[in-house]
Order: C-alpha cells, then sequence, then structure tokens
C-alpha cells in the first residue's frame, strides 16, 4: 500500500491549483489548461463528471498510475452556486454534521464520480492508483466532502488534498472525520475562507498554508500577530482586498512563481 503524502509538496499544490483553476473551463478549453500543467494527451485522460450545476473534472494516467478529482467551485453567474454555499445549516452527514448546501452539491455528481473511479480502478486491478482531490471555493468544500467519502465508503488511500480558498465545510468534530493529509492554502485575507462563521458549529480541516501579502508561503501554525499585520496590510494596500484575495488565478501564480524560486 502507498503511503500519503504527509508532507507539504510545493511542486504538486502548483499543479492542483492548476488543475482547480482549469476545473472552472469548458472541457475544450480544459484539455489546453491542463496541457501546461504537465498532462499529456497521449498519457493521461480525463472526463467532465456533471449534474445540474454540479461538476468536476476526473483525470487519470494507468501509465504514471495516477488520479486526480478537481471539483468545479463557485461561478457567481450560476445562481445555483450562490445558493448551495448560503445554506450554510448543518445535516447530518454519514459520519457526522456538514453543511448542507455543500453536500447537496455533492451529492448530485459522487454517484458518478463513484463509478468512474470504481471503473479505472477495476480495469487495471494490477495498478494501485494515487488518488489527489483538490477544488477552489465551494470546489475545496466539495473535495473536503469527496476525500472523506471515498476513504470511508469506499475503502480507497487518498494520497492527499489540496483545497484552496475553501470554506469550513464541516462541523466541529470534522477534524477526526478525514484520514488523509489535507493541505488548505488560503491567499491572506480571502474572505470565503472564513466563512460559515465557526460559531455557527464549523470548523476548518487539514493544515493551513497561508499566504501574505509579500506573498510569502507559511505552513502549518501561523502567529496571530503575522496574520493580524498582514490582514491591515491587505486591506490598506487596496480596495476589495478581501475578495480579490479569492482569486483562484491568483492561487496558482503565487505557488508557481514560490516554485520557480521568485
Amino acid at each position: 500500500m502507498e503511503k500519503q503524502n504527509n508532507e507539504f509538496n510545493l511542486e504538486l499544490a502548483t499543479k492542483l491549483a492548476g488543475l482547480s483553476s482549469a476545473a472552472y473551463k469548458s472541457k475544450k478549453s480544459f484539455i489546453h489548461a491542463i496541457r501546461n500543467l504537465g498532462f499529456v494527451d497521449n498519457i493521461y485522460q480525463y472526463e467532465l463528471l456533471e449534474n445540474d450545476n454540479a461538476q468536476c473534472y476526473v483525470v487519470w494516467s494507468k501509465q504514471n498510475k495516477e488520479i486526480y478529482i478537481a471539483w468545479r467551485g463557485t461561478e457567481p453567474g450560476e445562481w445555483k452556486d450562490v445558493v448551495a454555499d448560503l445554506k450554510f445549516r448543518k445535516v447530518i452527514g454519514h459520519q457526522g454534521k456538514v453543511h448542507r448546501g455543500f453536500k447537496g452539491y455533492v451529492d448530485k455528481v459522487f454517484p458518478k464520480v463513484e463509478n468512474l473511479i470504481n471503473d479505472i480502478v477495476k480495469r487495471n486491478k494490477d495498478i494501485w492508483y494515487d488518488i489527489y482531490v483538490t477544488g477552489h471555493s465551494l470546489g475545496g468544500a466539495s473535495a473536503l466532502i469527496c476525500t472523506n467519502r471515498l476513504e470511508e465508503n469506499l475503502g480507497y488511500v487518498i494520497k492527499s488534498c489540496y483545497t484552496f480558498g475553501g470554506p469550513r465545510a464541516l462541523g466541529w468534530g470534522g477534524r477526526k472525520w478525514v484520514k488523509t493529509p489535507v493541505w488548505r492554502v488560503r491567499n491572506n485575507n480571502d474572505i470565503v475562507t472564513k466563512v460559515p462563521f465557526w460559531i455557527f458549529g464549523y470548523t476548518h480541516v487539514g493544515k493551513m498554508c497561508y499566504i501574505d501579502t509579500e506573498k510569502k508561503l507559511h505552513i502549518g501554525h501561523t502567529k496571530w500577530k503575522v496574520l493580524f499585520w498582514n490582514w491591515i496590510k491587505g486591506h490598506l494596500s487596496r480596495l476589495g482586498d478581501s475578495v480579490r484575495d479569492h482569486s483562484v488565478n491568483d492561487y496558482y501564480t503565487i505557488l508557481r512563481d514560490q516554485k520557480r524560486g521568485k
């Protein structure tokens, strides 16, 4: 059995941020976007899974023994996505309480994800696939719920889950449910990472990877003084900083530049 990724991997994080950005694109544009990330046509296959407003891409390679699941995030023009974000009353999931809107979004398309993953694995029983799950915004919340279902319901070992600008999706006990290493990347004042409020019984899951105003990446615990002063610097530097920090393209370019040593 392959080991999970218990250490933050900048190269992988950059690839998954790019994949999360590509997940917003149409099928025709998606293939061009993932080529730029190193997913070669004759090695990797992909499929868009969708139902109503819920969508995710699955990218896999028999040769490289990899499966990537990238959930599409909130699209402001899609009112159903926005409604899903606002439904913050908790409901009971298969293990505990979970955000009603995010659960409903995943419910729409997860059976297709389950069928495709099972089909890929069963067709190649001699291969142990590394599985990665990712997403931005609503896609980040969906990635977390999807990861938990794959590991608990289907018994898959997920290599790691990376979320970008993801909101709180699980109830206070949620940290105990998810066995997969989760890395939640937050770009400074990104407003979506602060909702729903913890006072309503929600919690973040995984280790925070914090990007400050200087584009420096902090892995794990970040002192409150660092967060406070960067909160001030961000809001003084530009109008609408907390909204603009949510851009999926910013997540990708910042991590890409970190990888390049800029």
